[in-house]
């Protein structure tokens, strides 16, 4: 049976409520139903949107913490949101991208002319996509299931929302789907990977059901690790503290990257030229220095008061259940942090 045509009635939501129960007491990531549940939209979602050709021809890259887990396994977390790259010239549609690059780079008004046109094009390409993507939609007949576009996002954020069967209070997790989009990669680096949901690993249950599947173009882990590490810097060292809630996710998946991804991943010279480049050039924050980077001044470690309140969020992440297994202490991942920090500016220096 597929698995969508149990939200159809009732009755069937029960019957729903019960299997998503019977897989979280054996699930070996030990997540509870509300998160198999939220799964199972993330993963038809990714699918409809490399599969049904949503995206409407666009190079995207599917990035972030969920591409980290679902597409690399290199994270032990339930992640949720969907973040996807459309890469730049894609979306301002240019000619020469090398041209269209060094002419919108030129200098700081050239940067600010392009990232408002930018945002304009963005904001244009998503009010046409929340089209196509409602309409497939609708194609479910599932009372509840639509998308709208967050108020003041600029087009950035779109919610997709579904009837649940087991969301639960103080989880720790968005009742909704987020897809958040960005024209912010430099060079064109995706890797196609096969994305399957929690519930395909219980074989009562897959056997017994249709679930969602698919193939998506998920971001280079090179380019992953200095979009990562990068905004860690940003974090550290940006001139308003930063909104903390949701935060402390960062932290928790560099040290997984840098501890089990392939030794010297952040050694990429093109991903560390490409992505301060492009972070510097276009989306530059007030008091942050992302070429210092290249000189050996990554900052991976926040000050003390931020820190604390880091600290508090990732608390309430692992008494919300966001984690397949306890996870070490923040103390823990910020001590391997700070020598990973020495150890990264070392090699940066080296370079110079």
């Amino acid at each position: 049976m597929d698995i969508f045509d149990y939200y159809r009635t009732e009755a069937k939501r029960a019957e729903l409520k019960l299997i998503l129960d019977y897989a979280a007491q054996n699930s070996v990531r030990g997540l509870g139903a509300n998160f198999l549940e939220k799964d199972i939209w993330v993963t038809e979602i990714l699918r409809l949107l490399y599969e049904e050709d949503l995206l409407d021809g666009h190079d995207v890259a599917f990035k972030g913490g969920t591409a980290l887990s679902k597409c690399y396994s290199t994270i032990e977390r339930f992640s949720e949101d969907i973040d996807l790259s459309i890469h730049w010239a894609d979306l301002a549609e240019s000619g020469d991208e090398v041209v269209a690059w060094e002419q919108t780079t030129r200098n700081p008004s050239q940067q600010r002319k392009f990232r408002r046109e930018q945002r304009e094009r963005l904001e244009g390409w998503t009010n046409e996509f929340i089209q196509r993507l409602n309409g497939r939609l609708s194609d479910y007949g599932i009372e509840g299931l639509s998308a709208e576009i967050e108020d003041g996002s600029g087009g950035e954020k779109i919610d997709i929302h579904f009837p649940h069967v087991a969301f639960q209070d103080g989880s720790y997790q968005l009742e909704h789907v987020l897809l958040e989009f960005g024209g912010r990669n430099r060079g064109r680096p995706t890797v196609s990977k096969p994305v399957t949901t929690y519930l395909s690993e219980i074989d009562e249950v897959s056997k017994a059901h249709t679930l969602p599947k698919a193939a998506v173009e998920a971001y280079h882990p090179d380019y992953i690790i200095w979009e990562k590490l990068t905004a860690l810097h940003q974090f550290c060292t940006q001139e308003n503290a930063p909104d903390t809630v949701r935060l402390s996710r960062h932290w928790y998946d560099v040290d997984c990257i840098l501890r089990n991804l392939e030794e010297g991943t952040y050694q990429s010279a093109e991903a560390l030229e490409n992505v301060v480049a492009m972070k510097s050039a276009r989306w530059a924050t007030r008091g942050v220095s992302f070429e210092d980077i290249l000189s050996g001044e990554l900052v991976l470690i926040p000050p003390d008061g931020l820190l604390k309140e880091i600290k508090r969020d990732y608390d309430q992440s692992v008494s919300g259940g966001m984690f397949f297994s306890a996870p070490d202490s923040f103390a823990d991942i910020i001590e391997r942090l700070a020598k990973q920090q020495d150890l990264i500016n070392s090699f940066l220096n080296g370079r110079c």
